[in-house]
């Protein structure tokens, strides 16, 4: 299934995901929830409340921090990204603040910080949680005043930014712990958006192998590849805890390493092809379509849930024609619509 660019607000998908050279960020999804939350952020964009972005690593926190500042009155300006948990603590307030000649050992020379380059435009903290405790208070007054001094500097500085944190931990229980301002979090957290992880929209896996494989093939200038029947069905059940970074690198390694163009469960990495034992599989194949599309249910679960993942499946393989798919069911068409209600089903 291809995103459908007549089906939704095409700035919010006109791009690249996960591609330095895009002039335009791109989250491919088909997942109603993550449609949802590509709305909610051009909503916040156009305010000055500062959002939080939160999920696993690899789920694309830092792409809908671009889509926030490429929303924004400011995306004429400068974004401005810190990993907070890849510095030194020593440099910490340096690398947001800046600092003035000789304020230290190794200070040569004046030095812009995180907060004055981004004047104007956003300032996106990457993995807010790593921040040390001594480096927070001055975060503090820099997010609630817009004003902070460099490091050995005395002239007051003011600035205007657009504020995006995100984190893969949850600050709540860091300020239990004390590792984390109760009151930085509350300043942070005004907005906060929780990607969910891939193996909870199972959907975008096949939209996101289509579009790593046509990239990475224009990438390195050679032939696209194919993942057979099986390949497929096994990369749909698999959980991908290293959530669209891994599954990027899974093709990326099959592109450049396959001397086939088809991809079978043999070439797969030894983690993602081993078939669960607790594993069943279903299939169900039509001669007015080329493929067999298998859907693999592991063991316990519910009879509900295997009816939800058949009919969303069955539905994109006849390319949403719920007439067609109703007939493949052996539903009447009313019951399916019943079926979709219950199963809050939205037309992408």
């Amino acid at each position: 299934m291809e995103v459908n660019s007549e089906k939704y607000d095409r700035e919010v998908k006109d791009g690249r995901f996960g591609t330095e050279h895009s002039s335009k960020p791109l989250f491919i999804t088909a997942n109603q929830n993550m449609v949802a939350l590509l709305q909610k952020i051009k909503l916040v964009a156009k305010t000055k409340a500062t959002l939080l972005i939160t999920g696993e690593n690899g789920t694309g926190k830092e792409v809908l921090a671009k889509l926030f500042h490429y929303h924004s009155n400011r995306s004429h300006q400068k974004m401005i990204t810190i990993n907070c948990g890849a510095i030194s603590n020593e440099l910490v307030e340096s690398e947001l603040f800046g600092h003035e000649k000789g304020a230290f050992t190794g200070a040569y020379a004046q030095k812009q910080g995180c907060f004055e380059l981004a004047n104007k435009g956003t300032l996106f903290l990457d993995e807010i949680g790593e921040m040390p405790l001594s480096a927070q208070v001055k975060l503090l007054r820099a997010v609630e005043l817009g004003t902070f001094r460099r490091v050995g500097g005395k002239e007051e500085i003011y600035v205007d930014v657009g504020l995006v944190s995100a984190t893969n931990k949850i600050l709540s229980d860091q300020v239990k712990s004390g590792s984390f301002r109760e009151d930085l979090f509350y300043r942070l957290n005004v907005i906060e958006l929780y990607i969910p992880p891939l193996r909870h929209r199972k959907e975008d896996v096949e939209l996101l192998i289509s579009f790593y494989i046509n990239h990475f093939a224009e990438l390195y200038q050679i032939e696209p590849i194919e993942f057979d029947n099986e390949s497929m069905g096994i990369l749909l059940a698999y959980d991908w805890p290293g959530n669209i970074r891994e599954l990027k690198n899974l093709v990326e390694r099959s592109v450049v390493l396959n001397e086939e163009n088809i991809i079978k469960p043999e070439h797969l990495p030894a983690c993602i092809s081993k078939r669960d034992k607790s594993g069943v599989a279903f299939s169900y194949s039509d001669k007015r379509f080329d493929k067999c599309k298998f859907i693999y249910v592991p063991i316990g679960t519910s009879f509900e849930e295997i009816e939800r993942q058949v009919i969303w499946q069955t539905l994109q393989m006849v390319g949403n024609n719920k007439t067609e798919a109703a007939k493949m069911l052996s539903l009447a068409r009313k019951t399916l619509y019943n079926k979709l209600d219950k199963y809050q089903y939205q037309e992408l």
